[in-house]
């Protein structure tokens, strides 16, 4: 077992390097945009079980109380220089050639943020795709920690880049996981983060609201459990990694993190007062009454009033109360129940503030409607005569995923999702009872589902339908492959490869991250094709493969199983050997750049396109697979754009694929 040293900062070791593959294996390998490293996820899974640490290590001293917000600017103000520096526990180079970074971080946290600064030694900033991944940038991990300390599975992943290009701005501050779903929301502007080049150092300073990271509170959470990360990139294609806890899959989906708890200083104050609010649960059924939780603190003892109200999810005001808080130079913890009693099913928000001070907040709350699965399930078994066996499916299914969503919130979770899709269900229940099969006449992004023929489960995909669709003309099909850490309904952020005269199929496949080589995913994808076949006018000599990421690898092995069934394939962003570089089981799987893989996609047309600064599925591979297919004799159009990295094409880009897809389409 790789033991934990005593000093902190540890140059590679053969210790280290039993440890940390892992931890680069989880950033880079980690979800659908996020898929290539020289270090295969196959060697990090067979030492999973030797590497972690005997204990994780603690993080001290105590997180030092801020009474006021420090200034950011990407330098740490005079004042807080006294503020304890704090060294990463571990680091990992690339390329055992590479430099050495130091680098060191500082904790602060007030009543309304946390306070994150972090200095590494360097003589300049480099800009790259996701810099939280591939440098310059760093990440942050909050949870809710569990007994014994063991993973859990409640938790924020925050990512925070350096970047200067207009298309990235989306990931210089973002919500990366909640819990172990992917999330890529952006931070709201409250959150505020700036990098300072100084002389032979780079700044990267952070200010983040409570409310971000809603519930986690120091004054009102159990304990909080923290890890934190930096990427510094190297030269051209280099980087360093640095980790506060080892942890292999702090970049992965569907997984539980490691961390250790923050200890937070005794807060005082010299004046005024300090609260903060949360609710015992942000979601309950109609006629519930549910709780606020109140914490105060104050230069001297005092009642603060508290005004709370409840908002419509129209922004009307419905309810305030007024609360006295005793307030003291301890902080004092109270709950105070809150009229929601009388709130008929919706979505509403929660905004309190302080009367006297400027510290206010909000947060929402959802009343479920009652819903009885049981007789709804009666229901649809007397209806299903009234609508088509594909619609009933469907119907089926999305009872399914109610029930599903139901049983996996947690407390601090609005349920809008849950109650939207009630309302959803019910209204197409109702029109089937009337003898009106809505789901069958439906445009745009539907979700649908079979009954699968391996294990009689529900199973989904999404279908774009075309707004002027014409049910006595057959449609050519498009089926998109989603990327990993997405599913099916992946569809909707891929609205470029959009087109009204064909319809579009995005299948599940059965997972996320499955490579469409585990899982039963290549007869999943077969069922769905043949469900879309049998629901909607298809013309099967037309049908088109496309992907993006993961669903690139997923359109060379897709393929490669029925050759006979696709006519062209698109390719973005892909890689060649994906399934065997992240260790899918049941491998070895077709690695496509060999040659005994390329003799079926002879005279095939594909177009390929690949971003010369993808850090994720490296260009180079792309290149070289480019050139062995046409080799093989496929016909394969090759576009890439010189700025752009793991992402969708440019305008231009698009052009040309709009133009090789009419060709296609309009060639018998």
């Amino acid at each position: 077992m790789c033991k934990r040293r005593k000093d902190i900062q540890i140059k590679i070791t053969k210790k280290m390097r039993c440890l940390l593959p892992l931890f680069v294996s989880g950033i880079i390998l980690g979800s659908s945009l996020f898929s290539y490293s020289p270090i295969t996820l196959s060697r990090a899974r067979q030492q999973e079980s030797k590497i972690l640490p005997e204990t994780l290590p603690v993080i001290e001293p105590e997180v030092a109380f801020l009474q006021q917000p420090p200034k950011i600017d990407g330098m740490l103000d005079p004042e807080l220089s006294s503020l304890p520096v704090r060294k990463f526990n571990y680091n990992y180079k690339l390329d055992p050639g590479n430099p050495d970074f130091p680098v060191q971080y500082r904790l602060a946290y007030g009543a309304q943020f946390l306070y994150v600064y972090i200095e590494v030694e360097t003589d300049r900033i480099i800009y790259r795709d996701r810099g939280y991944q591939n440098g310059d940038g760093f990440g942050l991990v909050l949870a809710l920690p569990q007994p014994e300390n063991k993973p859990t599975d409640e938790f924020y992943v925050l990512g925070f880049s350096a970047t200067n290009s207009p298309a990235m701005q989306w990931a210089k501050k973002i919500v990366w996981y909640f819990n172990v779903d992917i999330s890529f929301q952006r931070l709201s502007e409250e959150t505020l983060f700036e990098i300072k080049q100084m002389e032979q150092k780079v700044g990267f300073e952070l200010l983040l609201p409570w409310k971000e990271v809603y519930p986690y509170h120091p004054w009102l959470s159990e304990a909080i459990g923290f890890n934190l990360w930096f990427v510094k990139a190297v030269g051209e294609t280099q980087q360093n990694y640095y980790i506060v806890v080892p942890d292999m899959n702090v970049g992965s989906e569907q997984k539980k993190r490691l961390y250790s708890k923050l200890k937070f200083q005794k807060p005082v104050i010299d004046q005024g007062a300090q609260l903060y609010m949360t609710l015992d649960r942000n979601h309950l059924s109609e006629g519930e009454t549910v709780r606020a939780r109140i914490a105060c603190l104050s230069a001297a003892s005092s009642k603060e009033q508290l005004l709370i109200s409840v908002y419509s999810g129209e922004g009307e005001r419905l309810s305030s109360e007024t609360f006295d808080s005793n307030c003291s130079k301890e902080l004092r913890i109270e709950e105070r129940a809150l009229r929601t009693s009388e709130l008929v099913p919706g979505g509403y928000r929660i905004k309190w503030s302080s009367a006297a001070h400027d510290f206010k907040g909000e947060t929402g709350l959802t009343v479920i409607p009652g819903f009885d699965f049981t007789s709804v399930e009666e229901q649809l078994e007397s209806i299903k005569g009234n609508i088509s066996g594909g619609s009933l499916t469907t119907l089926q299914f999305k009872l399914e995923e109610l029930r599903k969503l139901k049983s996996r919130l947690k407390p601090y979770q609005t349920a809008a999702g849950l109650r939207t899709g009630i309302y959803e269900f019910l209204g197409l229940v109702e029109k089937a009872a009337d003898g009106e099969d809505v789901l069958a006449k439906k445009t745009g992004i539907v979700r649908r589902a079979f009954r699968s023929r391996l294990d009689n489960t529900l199973q989904p995909y999404s279908v774009r339908i075309p707004e002027n669709f014409n049910p006595t003309r057959k449609y050519p099909l498009l089926v998109f492959l989603h990327g990993s850490a997405s599913d099916d309904r992946d569809i909707k952020n891929h609205d470029y490869l959009q087109d009204d005269r064909v319809i579009e199929l995005a299948p599940c496949a059965r997972g996320t991250s499955n490579c469409y080589s585990a899982d039963n995913a290549q007869e999943d994808i077969q069922e769905a094709i043949q469900d879309v076949l049998k629901n909607y006018p298809l013309d099967t000599r037309k049908i088109i493969l496309s992907g993006f990421s993961m669903g690139g690898y997923g359109v060379y092995r897709t393929f490669y199983e029925n050759p006979r069934m696709f006519k062209a394939l698109a390719v973005f962003s892909g890689h060649p050997d994906m399934a065997n570089r992240w260790g899918i089981g049941g491998g070895p799987h077709p690695n496509f750049t060999e040659d005994e893989y390329l003799k079926a996609f002879k005279n095939i047309p594909i177009f390929v396109f690949h971003g010369k600064k993808d850090r994720n599925c490296p260009f180079e591979l792309a290149s070289q697979l480019v050139e062995k297919l046409k080799a093989a004799g496929a016909r394969v159009e090759f576009y890439t754009e010189k700025e752009t990295g793991h992402s969708r094409p440019g305008a231009e880009t698009l052009k040309l694929y709009r133009a090789w897809l009419n060709k296609i389409i309009n060639t018998n």
